[in-house]
């Protein structure tokens, strides 16, 4: 693709790798903005349809269309691309259109992804994990519970579950069963042709709900107008198509821990982006609750590095 040539420099790579954080951090913001002209079906629909078009073009030109995936591996390609986007979007969509949830508090949510991998990276891939690798797990995970129980300005004096904070957890755990269960594929596939698939299938996969939604997505289609359009626009093409090329360039060059140390900065992006862009603002629960899973989740790899 063009971004190999630009991501051979060391300083256009970090260039590059900064970018990404805008755009992935901003995807929370848009998703916000996109939802007030739209519902949360129709906005996946229409996110993924954009990105469809821009990854066919990719298969074309690079000639990867005629080299479909092996029969034999359609069922867990299929599976992985309910974890790593109908699903994923799905329910973050959904998510994001309770008014308890913030851009940022949605994004520091999807932040814990990594203590879920490291959990499952136990039974799938037979990984350990140290006493003190646990320790950072659970550190994230007991964030994770005071985002969802007191993300809501009256749960700061109330134990109360937000709705929404629960229905965008199920992402993170998508989003790591996709890493977990992808990973012997990426052996198989190029990254991003095996992106370029499995958000494909995840296309197809989103028909039966859109059969049955059909005439709410019609409407909005029909009401939206050209300033729900930017939002999708803007998801479609920078955090989804252009933001994975970006990744998967810059994982063939540079380590994956160094590589996620820039993930976390677009969990700040989304942060300030919710409070700047769209006058957000964050409770005490969700900003201590945050705090707790990105030092869990970053003592937990550190820790992994070391101890390998």
């Amino acid at each position: 693709m063009a971004f190999r040539g630009r991501l051979d420099g060391g300083w256009t790579l970090h260039a590059s790798l900064i970018l990404l954080i805008l755009f992935w951090g901003l995807a929370f913001v848009a998703i916000k903005q996109a939802l007030v002209f739209m519902s949360w079906i129709t906005l996946t629909f229409l996110r993924f349809l954009i990105a469809d078009v821009l990854f066919v073009g990719y298969l074309i030109g690079t000639r990867q269309v005629r080299h479909p995936p092996a029969r034999q591996d359609l069922p867990m390609l299929v599976l992985l691309a309910f974890f790593g986007f109908t699903g994923y979007h799905l329910f973050l969509n959904l998510g994001e259109t309770d008014p308890n949830v913030s851009a940022g508090t949605a994004a520091l949510i999807i932040a814990s992804a990594p203590a879920f991998i490291a959990i499952f990276a136990i039974p799938l891939l037979k990984e350990r994990i140290g006493r003190w690798q646990s320790a950072g797990i659970a550190l994230a995970f007991a964030g994770l519970a005071v985002m969802i129980f007191f993300v809501r300005p009256e749960s700061q004096f109330t134990f109360r579950a937000s709705e929404g904070a629960l229905t965008v957890v199920p992402p993170a755990i998508f989003s790591a069963l996709y890493a977990v269960l992808g990973k012997s594929y990426l052996r198989r596939y190029p990254p991003f042709t095996f992106v370029a698939w499995t958000l494909l299938i995840g296309t197809v996969l989103l028909v039966p709900l859109l059969v049955v939604t059909g005439r709410s997505v019609l409407a909005d289609l029909q009401t939206m107008g050209f300033a729900g359009w930017i939002p999708v626009l803007y998801l479609g093409i920078f955090p989804t198509f252009i933001g994975y090329g970006i990744w998967f360039r810059a994982l063939e060059r540079i380590p994956a821990a160094s590589a996620g140390a820039y993930i976390y900065a677009s969990t700040l992006v989304a942060v300030f982006g919710g409070i700047v862009i769209l006058r957000e603002s964050l409770t005490v629960g969700a900003i201590a609750g945050g705090a707790m899973v990105i030092a869990g989740v970053v003592l937990a790899q550190q820790l992994r590095k070391r101890s390998m």
